[in-house]
């Protein structure tokens, strides 16, 4: 598994909820509701890094894997 995603689904990211959250190194570099922009931000501060791009969840959330 990716090792920002594991991060992702392991963080307190409760005062992102509903926002879009750029990812780099398993650190939010950048959050918002456009996630253009998100995405944008975190690659001008991170030009050569790999940058994911999420929205986090408002309340609870299922995430359901196929095996």
């Amino acid at each position: 598994m990716d090792n920002n995603y594991e991060w992702f689904l392991r963080a307190d990211l409760k005062k992102h909820a509903g926002k879009y959250v750029a990812i780099c190194k398993r650190k939010v570099i950048s959050s918002g509701l456009d996630p253009s922009k998100v995405y944008e931000k975190a690659k001008i501060k991170n030009p050569k890094q790999e940058v994911v791009l999420w929205k986090v969840p408002t309340g609870d959330a299922f995430i359901f894997f196929e095996l």
